[in-house]
C-alpha cells in the first residue's frame, strides 16, 4: 500500500462528463468568436462529398424531364378581342332597362366574362363544333384490360367446378362464378357509356378557355389553346358569335318585356293622374280654398289687416307720446316749449306776434321808462297775445289728446279683427292641409308619368334600331394560329433541370441530416467542449481487426503507428511512475479495446511495465482475443475468490499483462466502485508502471464511469464515421469535465477519403505528409 499516493485516486473522484456547454461558452473555451450565419464551408464539404449523388439525381431526373417534355404535342392559340362600352345601357334587368341604371365598369365587364364563359354559350359552341365527337375533347373508349383477365378467371372456374361438380357445383361455388358474370358485364357497359357528356366536355373547353380583361382597359380577350390550329380558332369564333347573339337576344327580350312594362304602367297612371287632379279639385271647393299661389283669400286678408294694425300702432304711438309731452309742459307752465312742439300755423303766428310785441318794448323801456303810455299800451297788447297763444295752445293739446285717444281705438279695433279672423283662419288651414298632400300625390305621379314616358320612346327607338348588341364591340376576330403557342420546351427542361438540381441538394443535406456522424475534430471539440482531438488514422492492415497492436509491431514507421506514439508522448506521458489509465467510449464498436491494447503495446515498447484491465464484464473482448476465457478474471477477485497474481495473466504475443474481466454475477457488479479500484491498483502498482481499464461504453451502463473517476486519465474514443453527434451530446450530459485528465481521441480516421471530401481539420496535412511515413530508408537506419 505504500504506492497508493502514486497512483492518484486520493480525495473524490473528478466527474468525466460535462453538462452541454452553449455555443457560446464553447467558443469562449476554444479561444473562437461564436460563429453566426450559415457555415458555407460545411455546405461546400457537403455538396462535394456527394458530387456524384448530386449529378446522378440530376442527369436521372433531367433526361425524365426530356423524355416527357418530348412526347408533349404542340399547342395552338387563338384569340378574340371584344370591347365593351359601358357608356351605353347594360341591360340585365327589366328595372335597369326602365330606369337607365349604368354599374360600374368593373362589374359591367365581369358580367360580360361571366355570360362568355356561361353553359348556354359553351353548350352551344359544343353543339355547332360537335366536339362530343371530337377526339382531343371526347377521346375513344379504350379497352379495359382487366376484362380478359375476369372473363379467363370466370371461365377457367367454370370449366374446373364442372369436372369437379358436374352441372350442379355447390351454392358458394355458383354465387362466386355468378359474381364474376356480373363483373365481366359490368365492364363492358361502362365501356359502352364511356363518352363524355356535354358538362365534362364544357369543363376541359373551361380548362383551356383564357377570358381577361387587358390591362386596366375595356377589352376583354378571349382565348383558346388547341393542339389543332383551326379547332383553336373555330372555338373562340363560335364562343365569340354566340355571346354576340345571345347578348343580342338578351337585350331583345329585355327590351320587350321592358316596354310591355312600361305601357302597363302607364297606363295605370294616366288614370292615378287623373283621379288625384279630381280630388284635389274637390278638396279645394269643398274648403272655399283660392287656386294656385299661396292659396288662401283669409291669409290675404290677415296679412293686409296685421298691416294696418302695424300702421295703427305707430301712429298711436306717435300721438300719445306728443300728448304726453304736452301734458308735462303744460304743467310746468312751459308755454314756450310747447308752442314749439306744436305744429300749428296760428300757434305759430301769435308766438311772433308776442315776440315782436317783447322785443319793441324791450327798446321802450330802455328809452322811456316802465310808465310811459307807449310802454303801457304795447304791455296790453303783449297781454293779450299771450291770452290768445295760450288758447290756442290748450285748443291744439286737446286735439292733440282726442287724436292720440282715437290712435288708440282704432289699434284696439284692429286688433279685435286680427283675432277672429286668426280663428277663421285656423280653420281653414286644417282644410288645406288634406289639399296640400293630394296637391303633391298628383305631382309626383304626374312627373314619374311624363319620365315614363320618355323613357318609353327611348326603349322603343333603342329596340328599332338594335341589330348588334348595343354595349360589346368586336376589336379583333380570331384567326388561324400559325405558329405554337407551346409548351416551352426550353423552358421545361431548364424548370425540369433545377428542379432535380435543388432535389438532388435537398436529397444531399436531408442524407447528411439524417445520418449524423461525426467526422470532423471540430464537432467532438464544440459538443463535448474539450480543448484539442488527437486522431488515428485508419490502418487497413488485413487481418488485424480488433488487434491494432500487431499493426504497431508489424509496421512500426507507418503512419498509424506514429499517430500512436504522437498520443502517448504528448498526453499520456505525464502519468508518473504508477499511473492509471481509463479508456472508455459512447457506444459499442467504437475501438475502445483495440486502442487500449494499442497504447499497452506503445507505453511497453517505450519501457512502461503495462497491465491491461478489462471491465467490461458483459461484451468482454480481451477474453476472446487471447483465449482467456477459461481462466479466472477480474470478477473473481472482486467475489474473493481468486487472487491478485491469479487474474494477472501474460501471453507471447504481447509485452504487456492482462487481467481478463471474468465470469459476470451480481456479486460483482454490486461490489464494483471506486474503493474496489483503489485496492486493484494498489495491489498493480508494485509490478506495474501502468494499469490500462478497457471498460463498457459510457451511456451503455455506469461501470465505465466509476472506472473514469478512479483513474488518472480518460481516453475517450470516438470513432471516424460512426459515432453521431447524438452520442457524444449524450455523453455531455453525464456531468462535468476534467479537462486535465480528459484525452478525446478519433479513430479509424480515412485521411485520404476525409481530404477529398473537404472535412475541415488536420487531414490535408496528414495527406501532405503521407509519402514521409513508412520510408524504406528509415527501417534500414533504424
Amino acid at each position: 500500500m505504500e504506492n497508493l499516493p502514486q497512483i492518484n485516486h486520493g480525495g473524490p473522484p473528478v466527474p468525466a462528463w460535462p453538462a452541454v456547454p452553449g455555443p457560446a461558452a464553447r467558443a469562449e473555451f476554444e479561444g473562437q468568436t461564436p460563429s453566426m450565419g450559415p457555415d458555407f464551408r460545411f455546405i461546400l464539404r457537403v455538396l462535394g462529398s456527394h458530387k456524384w449523388l448530386i449529378a446522378c439525381i440530376v442527369v436521372v431526373l433531367t433526361g425524365l424531364s426530356a423524355l416527357g417534355v418530348s412526347t408533349l404535342k404542340d399547342q395552338y392559340t387563338s384569340e378574340a378581342l371584344l370591347l365593351v362600352d359601358n357608356r351605353q345601357v347594360r341591360i340585365v334587368r327589366e328595372v335597369d332597362q326602365v330606369v337607365g341604371s349604368i354599374p360600374t365598369e368593373d362589374a359591367a365587364i365581369l358580367s360580360e366574362i361571366e355570360i362568355l364563359k356561361s353553359q348556354q354559350v359553351l353548350g352551344q359552341v359544343v353543339n355547332d363544333l360537335q366536339l362530343t365527337k371530337h377526339p382531343e375533347f371526347n377521346p375513344p373508349a379504350q379497352e379495359d384490360e382487366t376484362l380478359p383477365l375476369v372473363e379467363r378467371a370466370v371461365a377457367y372456374g367454370r370449366d374446373l367446378a364442372g369436372r369437379v361438380w358436374g352441372d350442379h357445383p355447390p351454392g358458394p361455388v355458383a354465387w362466386m362464378l355468378s359474381h364474376g358474370d356480373e363483373m365481366a358485364q359490368d365492364i363492358r357497359t361502362r365501356e359502352a357509356h364511356a363518352a363524355l357528356g356535354n358538362d365534362q366536355i364544357i369543363a376541359r373547353i373551361h380548362r383551356k378557355l383564357d377570358v381577361a380583361i387587358v390591362g386596366r382597359s375595356r377589352v376583354i380577350q378571349v382565348r383558346f389553346t388547341s393542339k389543332e390550329p383551326q379547332l383553336s380558332r373555330d372555338v373562340v369564333d363560335g364562343i365569340v358569335r354566340r355571346y354576340m347573339e345571345t347578348r343580342q337576344q338578351m337585350d331583345r327580350d329585355l327590351s320587350t318585356s321592358a316596354i310591355s312594362w312600361l305601357q302597363d304602367r302607364i297606363t295605370t297612371l294616366r288614370k292615378e293622374v287623373a283621379e288625384a287632379d279630381q280630388k284635389v279639385e274637390t278638396a279645394r271647393v269643398k274648403g272655399g280654398l283660392l287656386k294656385g299661389g299661396t292659396g288662401l283669400m283669409a291669409q290675404n286678408e290677415l296679412e293686409q289687416t296685421r298691416l294696418r294694425l302695424a300702421e295703427a300702432s305707430a301712429i298711436r304711438a306717435r300721438s300719445v307720446a306728443q300728448a304726453d309731452a304736452l301734458e308735462r309742459n303744460l304743467k310746468a307752465g312751459n308755454w314756450n316749449a310747447i308752442g314749439g312742439s306744436i305744429a300749428s300755423p296760428v300757434v305759430a303766428q301769435l308766438r311772433a306776434t308776442v315776440a315782436a310785441i317783447s322785443t319793441e318794448m324791450a327798446q321802450l323801456s330802455r328809452q322811456y321808462g316802465p310808465k310811459h303810455p307807449r310802454i303801457l299800451e304795447l304791455q296790453g297788447r303783449l297781454n293779450e297775445a299771450n291770452s290768445s297763444l295760450q288758447q290756442e295752445i290748450r285748443r291744439e293739446i286737446n286735439g292733440v289728446r282726442e287724436a292720440a285717444q282715437v290712435s288708440v281705438e282704432q289699434e284696439n279695433a284692429l286688433k279685435t279683427m286680427i283675432g277672429r279672423m286668426e280663428g277663421s283662419y285656423a280653420t281653414m288651414q286644417e282644410s288645406a292641409i288634406p289639399l296640400r298632400t293630394l296637391e303633391s300625390e298628383a305631382t309626383a305621379k304626374r312627373q314619374l308619368l311624363d319620365s315614363l314616358l320618355g323613357r318609353l320612346e327611348e326603349v322603343e327607338a333603342q329596340k328599332d334600331s338594335r341589330a348588334f348588341p348595343a354595349a360589346v364591340k368586336l376589336v379583333s376576330a380570331p384567326q388561324v394560329p400559325h405558329e405554337p403557342s407551346g409548351p416551352f420546351r426550353i423552358l421545361l427542361l431548364l424548370a425540369g433541370f433545377f428542379a432535380s438540381l435543388a432535389l438532388a441538394v435537398f436529397s444531399v443535406f436531408g442524407l447528411e441530416l439524417l445520418q449524423r456522424h461525426v467526422h470532423t475534430p471540430d464537432a467532438v471539440r464544440r459538443i463535448l467542449g474539450v480543448g484539442t482531438v488527437h486522431i488515428v488514422p485508419h490502418q487497413s492492415d488485413r487481418g488485424a481487426r480488433g488487434r491494432l497492436y500487431k499493426v504497431f509491431q508489424r509496421h512500426p514507421f507507418s503512419l498509424f503507428s506514429e499517430s500512436l506514439r504522437a498520443l502517448f508522448r504528448n498526453h499520456l506521458a505525464d502519468l508518473g511512475p504508477v499511473g492509471s489509465l481509463a479508456v472508455t467510449s459512447a457506444r459499442p464498436q467504437d475501438g475502445k479495446t483495440s486502442l487500449s491494447l494499442a497504447v499497452a503495446q506503445v507505453a511497453s515498447q517505450a519501457g512502461r511495465r503495462v497491465v491491461v484491465v478489462d471491465t467490461d464484464f458483459r461484451r468482454s473482448r480481451i477474453d476472446g482475443l487471447f483465449d482467456l476465457s477459461a481462466k479466472k478474471g477480474l470478477s473473481d477477485w472482486i467475489a474473493g475468490e481468486a487472487m491478485l497474481d491469479e487474474i494477472v495473466h501474460v501471453s507471447d504475443d504481447v509485452p504487456f499483462a492482462m487481467v481478463p474481466a471474468g465470469k459476470l454475477n451480481s456479486t460483482t457488479l454490486d461490489r464494483f466502485n471506486v474503493d474496489c479500484l483503489v485496492q486493484l491498483m494498489a495491489g498493480l502498482s508494485p509490478s506495474f508502471d501502468l494499469v490500462v481499464f478497457d471498460t463498457a461504453p459510457a451511456l451503455a451502463v455506469s461501470d465505465a464511469r466509476i472506472v473514469c473517476g478512479a483513474a488518472s486519465k480518460v481516453l475517450f474514443v470516438t470513432r471516424w464515421g460512426h459515432t453521431t453527434a447524438s452520442d457524444l451530446h449524450a455523453v455531455a450530459d453525464l456531468g462535468p469535465i476534467d479537462h486535465d485528465k480528459f484525452v478525446c481521441v478519433m479513430t479509424d480516421v480515412n485521411l485520404k477519403k476525409a481530404a477529398s471530401k473537404g472535412y475541415q481539420g488536420p487531414y490535408n496535412s496528414y495527406v501532405a505528409t503521407r509519402k514521409y511515413y513508412g520510408n524504406p530508408t528509415m527501417r534500414a537506419t533504424s
